[in-house]
């Protein structure tokens, strides 16, 4: 789908139900809305196609007026939900293939328009580790490098309070109205008045601990590159160093004394090809190829762009029979399934539709996918 678009008051309303819908993700609503050509007549697809699937009960799809109690709580926190088609968002994020359809924002929404880089690390930082993210967030920012991180403790805090003064983006793990922790409150204000902040959760959402996963690929999404300065090898700040390689993105480390365990993260991102930072340079540097312009590739999210508007229900039948013997627990490249079952593409992927609606298909990083035991009713 093309950018540079807006969305009228009525598509954004049906662009928030259905991705509010239950089991519609961003794959799936992306899969949902080329197939249809509007979020309007995929809402009205949904029952049927969940129905094809094999769920038993009916799909819980927000109301238009739930829809509308929720645009009307953005407003009135003084945010906007800028839709993936539209010119102020981030477009290194839209080029992800689980890019968010909307995303509410709070602040100055034309940073999202400037090259990002991401900088994260542990929340029990050390004084040395805050003042070296303090320090770099600040360079950066004089490159005219807007700074993104997740408004944690520690390194992430220590990010965004150096990159104020030439702007800085927080991405929530809750609503906008939620901020976590409780004590970065006047730092979220700060980052409000002089950046902006984030997120694609509905106002009103409590951040819990599966919510962060999530924050984190929006982090890795919206940069260049991410710069993990002090990090446990079992933490937050890996996964969003993962999730940036998987996304194509520049993958950097600050390194650390050997004895500090917050060392080892960004110590063994370096010994896997990291790049070695200790200062702004080394980054600007990093990301010279990719700050030209770029992204020129169609993001993966595009990749059903050649699925005609129509396919057979004996077609779409015999995936569904394949597909029973070649999904299971463990996740499988969409490709491979296409290539197994010896169909269409198209096919194939409106059987995968049909299942993931009714519950019955979980989707993984990497373009996977994996049976659910149990069809979830609805009940």
């Amino acid at each position: 789908m093309e950018r540079n678009q807006t969305l009228s008051d009525e598509e954004r309303r049906d662009w928030l139900r259905l991705i509010r819908t239950e089991n519609v993700g961003p794959i799936t609503f992306h899969a949902l809305l080329h197939r249809f050509g509007s979020a309007t007549a995929a809402l009205a697809a949904l029952p049927d196609l969940s129905r094809r699937g094999g769920r038993r009960g009916a799909l819980r799809i927000p109301s238009r007026a739930a829809a509308e109690r929720e645009l009307i709580a953005v407003e009135r926190l003084g945010a906007s939900l800028i839709a993936s088609v539209e010119p102020d968002y981030p477009e290194a994020l839209a080029a992800t293939e689980d890019a968010p359809p909307l995303l509410s924002v709070m602040g100055h929404r034309h940073l999202l328009r400037r090259p990002m880089v991401a900088i994260v690390g542990a929340r029990n930082a050390s004084a040395n580790g805050l003042r070296f993210a303090r320090s770099l967030a600040g360079e950066l920012g004089r490159h005219d490098l807007v700074v993104v991180s997740g408004l944690a403790r520690g390194i992430d805090g220590a990010a965004h309070e150096g990159a104020l003064a030439s702007g800085t983006v927080a991405v929530m793990a809750g609503g906008l109205d939620k901020v976590y922790p409780r004590e970065h409150e006047a730092l979220f204000e700060r980052v409000c008045a002089e950046g902006a902040a984030v997120s694609e959760m509905a106002p009103g959402v409590q951040p819990q601990a599966r919510h962060f996963p999530p924050r984190n690929r929006l982090v890795a999404g919206m940069s260049l590159g991410v710069v993990v300065v002090e990090a446990a090898r079992r933490s937050g700040s890996l996964i969003t160093a993962r999730l940036a390689l998987e996304q194509g993105r520049e993958v950097m480390a600050v390194p650390g004394m050997p004895t500090d365990p917050r060392a080892e993260g960004p110590n063994h991102l370096i010994r896997q090809g990291a790049t070695l930072v200790t200062r702004a340079e080394d980054v600007i540097e990093a990301l010279a190829g990719a700050l030209q312009p770029r992204l020129d590739e169609p993001p993966a999210v595009a990749a059903p762009a050649g699925q005609p508007a129509a396919v057979t229900e004996i077609e779409v039948d015999s995936a569904h029979q394949r597909l029973q013997s070649l999904l299971g627990p463990a996740p499988v490249v969409v490709d491979e399934l296409i290539r197994e079952c010896q169909l269409s593409a198209p096919a194939v992927l409106t059987a995968l539709l049909e299942l993931e609606l009714a519950g019955r298909l979980e989707r993984h990083a990497g373009g996977r996918v994996s049976l659910v035991a149990e069809p979830q009713t609805g009940a």
